[in-house]
């Protein structure tokens, strides 16, 4: 399973990279992304991950690829539940609009990623703690590149008590309040 989930992961990786990955690019509301992302992301683990949403900031609309933006959401979020070393693990999924941009941040209350390994975690096969991880490093770098595919960013955001990733898109025409 190890093997054909990295084997999968650098075929995936391999065809964002090259740009041939065609979007498919549908409106939803991203309140249900976000709950299809939590529950794939926690579903069949044990360990404990308290979950805190604004649900009337996710009352939007957008037109995305949905199936990939859940794809870096499920990243984020299982990652938390991976490294988030609070006794009580909780993370914060907070959404708002900002200057024509619609900002994702996923917050939790652990220590964190330590300053010196913020710059890399991004990068490809890269892990900040091997005695947690079970994959090959390649989730964020991933991740990166279906937001660049979308048109948006993710970035990791020092200096918040936690671990914490912010997810941006830009805010289409079509972006609406439910």
């Amino acid at each position: 399973l190890r093997l054909t989930r990295l084997l999968n992961d650098l075929l995936d990786l391999s065809v964002l990279e090259s740009g041939q990955v065609s979007l498919n690019m549908r409106q939803g509301a991203l309140g249900d992304v976000l709950d299809h992302s939590v529950s794939s992301a926690l579903a069949g683990s044990d360990a404990p991950l308290s979950v805190r949403r604004n649900l009337p900031g996710e009352a939007l609309y957008l037109t995305s690829d949905l199936d990939r933006l859940a794809q870096v959401f499920i990243n984020l979020i299982a990652n938390a539940q991976k490294y988030c070393d609070a006794g009580t693990p909780e993370l914060t999924i907070d959404v708002r609009q900002a200057g024509g941009v619609l900002v994702v941040d996923f917050i939790d209350n652990g220590s964190g990623i330590p300053e010196d390994a913020q710059e890399m975690v991004f990068e490809k096969f890269s892990r900040v703690s091997t005695e947690k991880a079970g994959g090959a490093g390649l989730g964020l770098a991933i991740s990166r590149e279906i937001m660049q595919r979308l048109g948006g960013n993710i970035s990791y955001l020092p200096g918040r008590g936690g671990g914490a990733f912010r997810v941006t898109l830009p805010v289409a025409k079509e972006m609406a309040a439910q």
